[in-house]
């Protein structure tokens, strides 16, 4: 009789595993790399501090399987191509739709701003990728040829993130304002087409 006393206890380690990795997105999302606790997710996730040590390493280590993670879901949900306008505004409307996944990002640029190279292969191939892209389209003749295809991703990724980055001051006058979320939106979209359209 074969036991199934090894696949049930690997179950359970994946189920343990999976909640960890949500438990510190959700930290991470509300403390950034340096302010997370692996205590807390420790005791979100019901596990030990032990397991999540032998699985992922140190917080920086868990950090970066979180946010490629997060990378690999974006790509997903929002997959470039190179009407690079849509893909902005789609990017808007995914962190619109979902602010913690904008919070991860947006602590993993000040936090992997000052630990350059700490960060996993995977994740910067996906920016490779990316940038591939950016420069199909400008040999195609639908981008601005004159960008480096760094600076204009950096720049769609600022404008798609913008309310997000906003200043707090700033967004508390628009939230006494009527609903202006398509305004926004709309204002994504001209910003975005006003760097990518090809000068005359």
């Amino acid at each position: 009789m074969v036991s199934t006393d090894v696949p049930r206890d690997q179950l359970r380690g994946r189920e343990t595993k999976q909640r960890v990795l949500e438990a510190a997105a959700a930290e991470f999302a509300e403390h950034g790399v340096a302010g997370a606790r692996i205590n807390r997710i420790a005791q979100t996730a019901a596990a030990s501090k032990e397991r999540i040590y032998a699985w992922f390493g140190d917080k920086d280590a868990l950090f970066d399987q979180v946010m490629q993670i997060g990378l690999d879901r974006l790509a997903h949900a929002v997959p470039i191509d190179t009407d690079l306008v849509e893909y902005t505004v789609q990017l808007h409307d995914y962190f619109v739709a979902d602010p913690s996944a904008e919070r991860v990002a947006v602590w993993a640029w000040l936090h992997d701003a000052a630990a350059q190279g700490s960060f996993s292969a995977g994740r910067v191939d996906g920016y490779r990728r990316k940038l591939d892209v950016i420069r199909d389209a400008q040999r195609s003749g639908l981008v601005e040829p004159t960008w480096k295809p760094e600076e204009l991703l950096a720049l769609l990724l600022a404008i798609a993130s913008s309310w997000e980055r906003a200043p707090a001051e700033l967004r508390s006058v628009s939230e006494s304002e009527p609903d202006d979320s398509d305004s926004r939106r709309a204002a994504v979209r001209e910003a975005a087409r006003r760097l990518v359209e090809p000068r005359a």
